[in-house]
């Protein structure tokens, strides 16, 4: 099918026993694509899901049949789910949306001018985290997207770890037989990052523009993520995918470790020590994360005393960590944009 012919984004809904949540997102969906109908197309993988969530599709259909539904006759695992979603896409562009997210008001037509304008290989869509989600009008309106362009590394140092949050990353569908290189797409499956699997291959292109989003587009679930070995995966499996994806020394691989280090790993490792993390499996990560990581300063000076010290040392360098990583947020706005140019929607 031709790019003349067939949508020019698909927008992806894995799901898995969420029905209340998919029925709001859907109803979302369908109101926000009105009079893109013939350019965005909506897909719905069903996990097998056991609750309401089959029957609820049944009736979506009967009002909506230009949705498309499929539904895995056993649990993949999130994993599968995703990797077999992506053979449904044949449009150039597709958007992962988390069952329990949703677009603001206004986004997805804002996003499809951008797409349609800009032609990127990536784009970053930044997040509002609230609970409970009822509605997509909840948190600060998006009058209009403010679109900064830039090369792949400006793009890697500046989202870093957000390039595994699903629902705010959009890609290039057709750019990835180019970016993999000859690699399966599948290849990070088991990680609970499957996802970077088609993200930094595309990342690594030479050339390309890649588009971060300075407005909060996608309102997300606060509290509803985990049921995995959250240091494991973002301490240890992030930092060896993307050494394995990027290069194990490249300025790509570095930017994406350091960013971790800098402004994420912090806020999860005294999440975890304060048990404020959420829900996750038990883990002690700190053998794991030493093999990872023992090169790096910042293990040494910030991540061990945060989780290794005595509560009082350990309090200390978070209050220390949260001034650091304001002054460099509050530099990175000044500074913002570094991109090749600008453009709003």
């Amino acid at each position: 099918m031709s790019e003349m012919t067939s949508p020019m984004l698909t927008i992806v809904v894995p799901t898995y026993n969420r029905a209340g949540s998919l029925e709001l997102l859907l109803r979302t969906l369908r109101h926000e694509i009105q009079g893109l109908e013939q350019d965005v197309r909506i897909i719905v993988s069903d996990n097998a899901s056991t609750d309401r969530t089959r029957l609820l599709l049944s009736d979506m259909l009967v009002e909506w049949p230009t949705l498309h539904v499929r539904r895995n006759e056993t649990n993949l695992g999130a994993d599968g789910n995703f990797l077999a979603c992506i053979k449904e896409v044949s449009s150039r562009y597709c958007w992962f949306i988390s069952d329990d997210d949703l677009p603001k008001p206004g986004v997805v037509q804002r996003v499809f001018a951008l797409l349609k304008e800009i032609r990127p290989k990536l784009v970053y869509l930044q997040s509002e985290w609230v609970a409970p989600l009822t509605s997509n009008t909840q948190g600060e309106p998006v009058p209009h997207i403010t679109a900064h362009v830039m090369d792949g590394l400006s793009f890697v140092k500046r989202v870093h770890t957000w390039l595994t949050f699903i629902s705010g990353v959009i890609f290039d569908r057709q750019a990835l037989e180019e970016a993999l290189e000859g690699e399966p797409i599948d290849r990070f499956t088991g990680t609970s990052l499957v996802q970077l699997g088609w993200i930094l291959p595309l990342a690594r292109l030479k050339s390309g523009r890649f588009v971060i989003v300075s407005q909060r587009c996608i309102l997300a679930t606060k509290g509803n993520t985990g049921g995995y070995p959250l240091l494991t995966v973002f301490g240890t499996r992030l930092t060896e995918i993307a050494r394995a994806a990027l290069g194990n020394d490249s300025p790509l691989a570095r930017a994406l470790v350091r960013g971790n280090l800098l402004g994420y790993l912090p806020l999860l490792i005294w999440a975890a020590r304060t048990s404020s993390i959420g829900r996750h499996d038990a883990e002690n990560p700190w053998p794991a994360l030493r093999r990872s990581l023992h090169g790096h300063p910042v293990y040494w000076i910030l991540l061990v005393p945060l989780g290794r010290f005595p509560r009082w040392a350990a309090f200390l360098a978070f209050q220390l960590w949260r001034v650091y990583f304001r002054v460099v947020r509050a530099l990175q706005q000044w500074l913002h944009p570094r991109g090749q140019f600008v453009r709003h929607f």
